[in-house]
């Protein structure tokens, strides 16, 4: 597990006409800036865009869809590190799909609330806290995002 970064793709989204400091609910997205967008969410997970969409139906509703899309609307539009600067899916990815080791559920807690809590701020400007992510501490948000 690696500690959240200021993301590294700024001069790219700003290149697609984005604010990475107010970018919008990806819904909002512009055709044109999605698919830039689509683009750097992958190289920013380390992956192809076939393992988010259907080879044959790149519209077509998918799991890892769904929950890119939340997760671009929860953390990347809501959040910043918590000395402004911007966030986005590299900040925490850093090029892998996966990002929390869960086996062992003391060390995770420990590192999210140092890395998460406390190296992240929200925009609105109210405070950082376990249930900005985690609302009624639900602890399977991503697997609810899934369906």
């Amino acid at each position: 597990m690696k500690a959240p970064v200021t993301t590294a793709l700024g001069a790219e989204l700003q290149a697609l006409r984005l604010d990475p400091q107010s970018l919008p609910p990806i819904e909002k997205l512009e055709p044109r800036a999605l698919r830039g967008v689509m683009r750097l969410i992958a190289e920013s997970l380390g992956i192809k865009c076939e393992q988010c969409h259907e080879e044959r139906d790149f519209g077509a509703p998918t799991r890892r869809k769904k929950i890119a899309a939340r997760m671009w609307d929860e953390f990347v539009v809501k959040l910043a590190m918590a000395d402004g600067s911007s966030l986005f899916c590299d900040s925490c990815h850093q090029g892998r799909v996966q990002e929390l080791d869960r086996r062992d559920a003391q060390a995770l807690s420990t590192w999210m609330d140092a890395n998460f809590v406390a190296r992240l701020s929200r925009k609105d400007g109210q405070a950082q806290s376990c249930e900005t992510c985690h609302i009624d501490m639900n602890m399977r948000l991503l697997s609810d995002w899934g369906r």
